[in-house]
């Protein structure tokens, strides 16, 4: 089932202050490292603290379930980035890792931010170079592949863990897959990726 022969794949997934990259903050970070079977190898996971000068979307803690003093206990940017670098050289050594990720621009982009805010994003595009797989993207082309041709959509609903959404369609139990949170996002849409390619 390998994608491509000798590589390994990041799955990372984020959990945030809101949706805006330029005024909320990074507040969890997950990721696992597959193999080129997308069997895990490893995993990382940790709560950051974004600082005082951020915005902070009531709704967006809703869903993630993170409070205010359990944000004030995650580690800083600037150690998050030497921690998380850490693990990227310790696992990829520097060759570039193929990202995954449920609608990856929105991880992505608040992980550039924090990366850069730190200075540190010419140590991050060592590890992680252009390539990517996006599970959202591969969903939403089957659903325009099948609207071309006059079906229904087979994936409704684009999201992860909304219901009747991928993990419904796919027939993934949402009990084995802790949703909104960083780590159980990345293995749910490591799983969401294996029942794609099985279609």
């Amino acid at each position: 089932m390998s994608i491509f022969k000798n590589t390994k794949y990041l799955v990372i997934d984020t959990e945030t202050t809101g949706l805006n990259t330029s005024k909320c903050g990074l507040i969890q970070v997950g990721a696992i490292v597959l193999d080129n079977q997308l069997k895990p190898v490893e995993s990382f996971i940790q709560d950051v603290n974004p600082g005082v000068d951020i915005e902070v979307d009531p709704e967006a803690l809703e869903v993630n379930g993170f409070s205010l003093d359990r944000i004030q206990k995650g580690i800083t940017y600037e150690i998050f980035c030497k921690d998380f670098l850490t693990f990227l050289h310790k696992y990829f050594g520097y060759n570039k890792a193929i990202l995954v990720g449920q609608f990856l621009p929105f991880d992505y982009s608040f992980l550039w931010k924090v990366f850069d805010q730190c200075n540190l994003n010419s140590e991050l595009v060592r590890y992680i170079g252009n390539d990517f797989i996006d599970t959202k993207s591969i969903v939403n082309t089957m659903n325009l592949q099948a609207q071309l041709k006059g079906i229904p959509k087979p994936f409704p609903i684009t999201s992860l863990s909304k219901v009747g959404g991928l993990k419904d369609t796919l027939g993934i139990n949402q009990d084995d897959f802790t949703a909104h949170d960083a780590l159980g996002d990345c293995l749910a849409t490591r799983e969401v990726l294996i029942r794609l390619l099985k279609l």
